[in-house]
């Protein structure tokens, strides 16, 4: 983990490998083998990595899939950082530059449905309880 991925500026100042682009795009995080899903906002962009903003809510696991569909990309990610709804990923694929191949259809089963709502279920509750906490903590 020698590159920093933190901050705006891609000069190589900052330990970066490669310059970052600031831009707006949807992104999907896939996670648990593609049974976890979560929206995220791609911020900014390099050829290793980016700056997420998510929701404050998600458990983000170390490991991921981001699959941005307006660069028809899906890159392996490590979390290296998260503050709140911003997290910083490092792109671990061997070419973050090449198209991806297209995604996998989402296996439906009985057991992954009810996987996939009781993540979601989780997901909302535990946003509540945040929510909750910061209105007991007076914030």
């Amino acid at each position: 983990m020698s590159t920093t991925i933190e901050g705006e500026s891609g000069s190589g100042v900052d330990g970066r490998v490669a310059p970052r682009h600031r831009v707006l795009i949807a992104g999907t995080i896939r996670y648990a083998g593609g049974i976890g899903t979560a929206s995220c906002v791609v911020r900014n962009l390099s050829e290793t990595g980016a700056k997420l903003t998510l929701s404050e809510s998600l458990n983000l696991p170390t490991h991921f899939d981001l699959a941005i569909a307006q660069k028809n990309a899906v890159h392996r990610c490590e979390l290296r950082w998260r503050r709140g709804e911003e997290a910083g990923v490092a792109f671990l694929d061997a070419s973050a530059s090449a198209p991806a191949a297209a995604p996998a259809p989402p296996i439906a089963t009985p057991e992954i449905d009810a996987l996939r709502a009781r993540i979601r279920t989780l997901e909302a509750e535990n946003a509540r309880l945040k929510a909750r906490i910061a209105e007991l903590a007076g914030g």
